[in-house]
Protein backbone atom coordinates (compact mmCIF):
# COMPACT_ATOMS: atom_id res chain seq x y z
CA UNK A 1 0.00 0.00 0.00
CA UNK A 2 3.38 2.45 0.90
CA UNK A 3 4.42 1.87 -2.47
CA UNK A 4 1.10 2.43 -4.34
CA UNK A 5 1.04 6.00 -2.52
CA UNK A 6 4.75 6.27 -2.69
CA UNK A 7 4.51 6.94 0.65
CA UNK A 8 7.95 6.80 2.52
CA UNK A 9 9.25 7.82 5.89
CA UNK A 10 12.47 9.80 6.51
CA UNK A 11 14.88 8.48 9.24
CA UNK A 12 15.26 12.27 10.48
CA UNK A 13 11.51 12.49 10.35
CA UNK A 14 11.14 9.26 12.07
CA UNK A 15 13.78 11.06 14.57
CA UNK A 16 12.55 14.47 14.85
CA UNK A 17 8.70 14.37 15.09
CA UNK A 18 7.86 10.84 16.55
CA UNK A 19 11.11 10.18 18.83
CA UNK A 20 12.31 7.52 17.27
CA UNK A 21 15.70 6.22 16.91
CA UNK A 22 16.01 3.30 14.76
CA UNK A 23 19.28 2.20 14.89
CA UNK A 24 21.72 0.10 12.56
CA UNK A 25 20.89 -3.22 14.68
CA UNK A 26 17.10 -2.30 14.63
CA UNK A 27 16.90 -1.36 10.82
CA UNK A 28 18.72 -4.51 9.69
CA UNK A 29 16.43 -6.67 11.83
CA UNK A 30 13.76 -5.36 10.04
CA UNK A 31 14.98 -4.77 6.75
CA UNK A 32 16.59 -8.56 6.66
CA UNK A 33 12.81 -9.77 7.77
CA UNK A 34 11.48 -8.15 4.72
CA UNK A 35 8.97 -6.13 7.08
CA UNK A 36 10.26 -3.01 5.76
CA UNK A 37 13.01 -1.52 2.70
CA UNK A 38 15.56 0.84 3.49
CA UNK A 39 16.84 3.38 0.48
CA UNK A 40 19.16 5.97 0.61
CA UNK A 41 18.47 8.87 -1.18
CA UNK A 42 20.80 12.31 -0.88
CA UNK A 43 22.63 11.05 1.44
CA UNK A 44 19.26 10.31 3.56
CA UNK A 45 17.51 7.20 4.71
CA UNK A 46 14.11 6.66 3.41
CA UNK A 47 11.52 3.75 4.79
CA UNK A 48 8.97 1.90 3.19
CA UNK A 49 6.85 -0.77 5.03
CA UNK A 50 6.19 -3.95 2.86
CA UNK A 51 3.44 -6.32 2.94
CA UNK A 52 4.98 -8.64 4.99
CA UNK A 53 5.40 -5.89 7.33
CA UNK A 54 1.39 -4.75 7.23
CA UNK A 55 0.53 -8.44 7.70
CA UNK A 56 3.16 -8.44 11.23
CA UNK A 57 1.88 -5.22 12.21
CA UNK A 58 -1.87 -6.64 11.81
CA UNK A 59 -1.06 -9.81 12.99
CA UNK A 60 0.35 -8.00 16.21
CA UNK A 61 -2.67 -5.88 16.95
CA UNK A 62 -4.90 -8.91 16.60
CA UNK A 63 -2.57 -11.16 19.43
CA UNK A 64 -2.61 -7.49 21.51
CA UNK A 65 1.14 -7.78 21.29
CA UNK A 66 2.32 -4.95 23.00
CA UNK A 67 4.58 -1.84 21.04
CA UNK A 68 7.34 -1.51 22.95
CA UNK A 69 10.62 -1.81 21.00
CA UNK A 70 12.19 0.51 18.26
CA UNK A 71 11.38 -1.68 15.93
CA UNK A 72 7.96 -2.42 16.61
CA UNK A 73 7.20 1.01 16.89
CA UNK A 74 8.78 1.89 13.59
CA UNK A 75 6.76 -0.98 11.97
CA UNK A 76 3.59 0.49 13.59
CA UNK A 77 4.27 3.70 12.71
CA UNK A 78 4.77 2.73 8.81
CA UNK A 79 1.54 1.01 9.09
CA UNK A 80 -0.51 3.77 10.19
CA UNK A 81 1.08 6.32 7.51
CA UNK A 82 -0.16 3.77 4.86
CA UNK A 83 -3.89 4.16 6.75
CA UNK A 84 -3.88 7.54 7.06
CA UNK A 85 -2.29 8.82 3.93
CA UNK A 86 -5.09 10.49 1.39
CA UNK A 87 -5.90 8.44 -1.31
CA UNK A 88 -6.02 11.96 -3.30
CA UNK A 89 -2.03 11.34 -3.71
CA UNK A 90 -3.19 8.73 -6.60
CA UNK A 91 -4.71 10.57 -9.65
CA UNK A 92 -8.03 10.68 -10.02
CA UNK A 93 -8.95 9.63 -13.49
CA UNK A 94 -12.83 9.51 -13.34
CA UNK A 95 -14.48 12.11 -12.00
CA UNK A 96 -18.05 11.63 -13.45
CA UNK A 97 -20.18 9.11 -11.26
CA UNK A 98 -18.56 8.93 -8.01
CA UNK A 99 -17.57 12.97 -8.07
CA UNK A 100 -20.78 13.20 -5.60
CA UNK A 101 -19.46 10.04 -3.40
CA UNK A 102 -16.27 11.92 -3.08
CA UNK A 103 -17.44 15.51 -2.57
CA UNK A 104 -19.51 13.57 0.39
CA UNK A 105 -16.42 11.93 2.14
CA UNK A 106 -14.33 15.08 1.72
CA UNK A 107 -17.16 16.83 4.57
CA UNK A 108 -17.09 13.69 6.59
CA UNK A 109 -14.18 13.70 8.95
CA UNK A 110 -13.11 10.03 10.46
CA UNK A 111 -14.61 10.71 13.99
CA UNK A 112 -17.97 10.99 12.28
CA UNK A 113 -17.28 7.93 10.34
CA UNK A 114 -16.76 5.91 13.06
CA UNK A 115 -19.46 6.90 15.40
CA UNK A 116 -21.67 6.27 12.39
CA UNK A 117 -19.61 2.66 12.49
CA UNK A 118 -20.64 2.52 15.94
CA UNK A 119 -24.26 3.12 15.21
CA UNK A 120 -24.60 1.12 12.29
CA UNK A 121 -22.71 -1.51 14.40
CA UNK A 122 -25.51 -1.34 17.12
CA UNK A 123 -28.49 -1.66 14.40
CA UNK A 124 -27.23 -4.84 13.19
CA UNK A 125 -26.15 -6.78 16.19
CA UNK A 126 -28.32 -9.02 18.63
CA UNK A 127 -26.30 -7.13 21.48
CA UNK A 128 -22.62 -6.04 22.13
CA UNK A 129 -19.51 -8.19 21.53
CA UNK A 130 -21.05 -10.18 18.65
CA UNK A 131 -20.23 -10.79 15.32
CA UNK A 132 -21.76 -8.48 12.87
CA UNK A 133 -21.73 -9.33 8.72
CA UNK A 134 -19.52 -6.28 7.09
CA UNK A 135 -22.86 -6.69 4.26
CA UNK A 136 -24.92 -4.95 6.86
CA UNK A 137 -22.66 -2.22 7.80
CA UNK A 138 -21.89 -1.41 3.96
CA UNK A 139 -25.48 -1.28 3.77
CA UNK A 140 -26.23 1.53 6.61
CA UNK A 141 -23.25 3.37 5.25
CA UNK A 142 -23.69 3.80 1.29
CA UNK A 143 -23.44 7.43 1.73
CA UNK A 144 -19.80 7.09 3.10
CA UNK A 145 -17.09 6.58 0.32
CA UNK A 146 -15.93 3.28 0.65
CA UNK A 147 -12.04 4.01 1.07
CA UNK A 148 -12.88 6.12 4.27
CA UNK A 149 -15.00 3.51 5.70
CA UNK A 150 -11.92 0.79 4.83
CA UNK A 151 -9.24 3.55 6.60
CA UNK A 152 -11.09 3.48 9.32
CA UNK A 153 -12.00 0.42 10.30
CA UNK A 154 -8.03 -0.32 10.14
CA UNK A 155 -7.49 2.96 11.95
CA UNK A 156 -10.22 1.40 14.33
CA UNK A 157 -8.57 -1.89 14.67
CA UNK A 158 -5.35 -0.58 15.37
CA UNK A 159 -6.70 1.00 17.87
CA UNK A 160 -8.34 -2.39 19.95
CA UNK A 161 -11.93 -0.58 18.79
CA UNK A 162 -13.00 -2.90 16.73
CA UNK A 163 -12.20 -6.95 15.42
CA UNK A 164 -11.99 -7.94 11.95
CA UNK A 165 -12.19 -11.00 10.97
CA UNK A 166 -12.69 -13.95 7.52
CA UNK A 167 -15.40 -15.95 8.34
CA UNK A 168 -14.38 -19.83 9.04
CA UNK A 169 -16.66 -21.45 6.30
CA UNK A 170 -16.13 -19.38 3.25
CA UNK A 171 -18.82 -21.74 1.33
CA UNK A 172 -21.25 -19.94 3.33
CA UNK A 173 -20.84 -16.31 1.69
CA UNK A 174 -22.94 -15.10 -1.51
CA UNK A 175 -21.47 -12.52 -3.83
CA UNK A 176 -22.70 -9.97 -1.61
CA UNK A 177 -20.84 -11.00 1.42
CA UNK A 178 -17.29 -11.04 -0.60
CA UNK A 179 -18.11 -7.68 -2.55
CA UNK A 180 -18.18 -6.08 1.16
CA UNK A 181 -15.31 -7.12 2.67
CA UNK A 182 -12.21 -5.63 3.70
CA UNK A 183 -9.07 -6.40 2.55
CA UNK A 184 -6.32 -6.43 5.43
CA UNK A 185 -3.06 -7.78 4.15
CA UNK A 186 -4.48 -9.51 1.20
CA UNK A 187 -6.71 -11.40 3.05
CA UNK A 188 -10.53 -10.60 3.04
CA UNK A 189 -12.19 -10.28 6.02
CA UNK A 190 -16.32 -10.44 6.34
CA UNK A 191 -17.35 -9.62 9.86
CA UNK A 192 -16.42 -7.25 12.59
CA UNK A 193 -17.54 -6.86 16.09
CA UNK A 194 -17.52 -3.08 17.92
CA UNK A 195 -15.71 -3.30 21.38
CA UNK A 196 -14.38 -0.14 23.54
Amino acid sequence: MLRELKTVLAHKELQKEWGLELDPKNRAGLVDSKLIESETRKQALWYTITPAGEERAIEEVRNKVPVTSRSGKTLALLYLRSLLTPKTATPAVEESVEEPVRALAATVSPEEVEDRIREAYAKITPGAGRWAAMTGLRALLTDIDRDLQDDVLRTMMLGGRVDIEPVAILGDLGPEDHAAAIAIGGTPNHQFRVGA
